[in-house]
């Protein structure tokens, strides 16, 4: 219909140019208006992108408290080196795994955006009871832990850490179930409950913390399925709850850190 339309407008002009040469009469066509500039449908865009933003704005808020709060752990011992993850419970006082921070004769720590943080392997100590160790460090930490229950099954929450020492990641997941830790695999099995969740990990995200939405740590990662190699993702993670850690830290107390010769 519009290349009609403009075909015709052409026709006309030329018709009233012509009445006008005949009768001797100076007439201007009167000038079409332009069309008017199509307008996009963004309506519907506009109300998927306000939709999500919500969700957006969480996980971005998660994110960069997850940045500010995770710490990367390398090990440095006479079996090589070893990395992990960790966080600050004070403005001084470092959680990660027993067995990230055994036999080290060095202990050197990173933020994510690659500040050291001087720790002390004198002042380093592990639960004799259940895989949890802290160590000190003198710089200023750029976030301390805010702490949170016990998060039930089925609740959404998110594994952080440092994957084979690599940049860090962000696993979301949830709360599959509570099993007894005396079941799990002698190599990791200890006497407590223990969250078995579906967060995908690697080697390394051991010691890092377990958030829920709100970004609270409500418990440690310690293990991942037996058998995944350094490469492989593991399907299921493992990880203390903080009832858990209080209790066996109470029962069993703690040991120092011993260099390995």
């Amino acid at each position: 219909m519009a290349r009609r339309l403009a075909w015709f407008s052409f026709v006309a002009v030329g018709v009233v140019a012509v009445a006008a040469a005949v009768l001797g009469v100076g007439i201007t066509p009167r000038p079409q208006p332009a069309p008017l500039p199509k307008v996009a449908a963004v309506t519907s865009v506009a109300q998927k992108t306000l939709a999500h933003a919500p969700q957006r704005l969480a996980r971005d808020t998660l994110r960069r408290a997850a940045e500010r709060l995770t710490l990367r752990v390398r090990n440095i011992s006479c079996q090589g080196i070893a990395t992990g993850s960790g966080f600050a419970i004070d403005a001084h006082t470092i959680i990660t795994n027993r067995h990230v921070l055994a036999g080290a004769s060095i202990l050197e720590l990173n933020t994510w955006d690659g500040t050291s943080l001087d720790a002390d392997v004198d002042e380093s100590s592990t639960g004799r009871l259940v895989d949890i160790g802290a160590t000190k460090v003198a710089g200023k930490v750029p976030a301390i832990a805010e702490l949170g229950p016990d998060p039930k099954p089925g609740q959404a929450v998110t594994a952080v850490g440092y994957p084979l020492g690599g940049p860090l990641t962000l696993s979301p997941g949830r709360v599959v179930q509570y099993l007894d830790g005396s079941q799990l695999p002698a190599s990791i099995a200890f006497g407590a409950k223990v969250m078995q969740v579906s967060s995908r990990i690697k080697h390394g995200n051991s010691g890092g913390p377990l958030l829920d939405r709100r970004g609270r740590v409500v418990g440690v990662i310690f293990a991942g399925e037996p058998g995944a190699t350094d490469q492989d993702y593991m399907k299921v993670a493992y990880a203390i709850p903080l009832s858990a850690v209080r209790q066996l830290i109470q029962a069993g107390g703690q040991q120092a850190v011993v260099p390995c010769a």
